[in-house]
């Protein structure tokens, strides 16, 4: 079960720096003007959205450790 839980932060974390790597390219800047208008609910929504995984991956295996 530790394996499993260290591959899904494995995971997490790559698509973590993986947007991040997206976001912070020069051909994203180039292409979208508008892309650094509103940051700051794109980062709230983002931050939600890992926030929520994390979460839901907590409660899966604190469910699957105690079966």
């Amino acid at each position: 079960m530790l394996g499993l839980f260290i591959i899904a932060v494995i995971v997490m974390v790559a698509g973590f720096i993986a947007t991040m790597m997206i976001g912070q390219s020069k051909s994203n800047k180039k292409a979208d003007s508008k892309y650094f208008q509103h940051t700051g609910k794109k980062w709230m929504r983002l931050t939600g959205i890992y926030i929520a995984c994390t979460v839901v991956l907590a409660i899966i295996m604190i469910v699957v450790w105690n079966t």
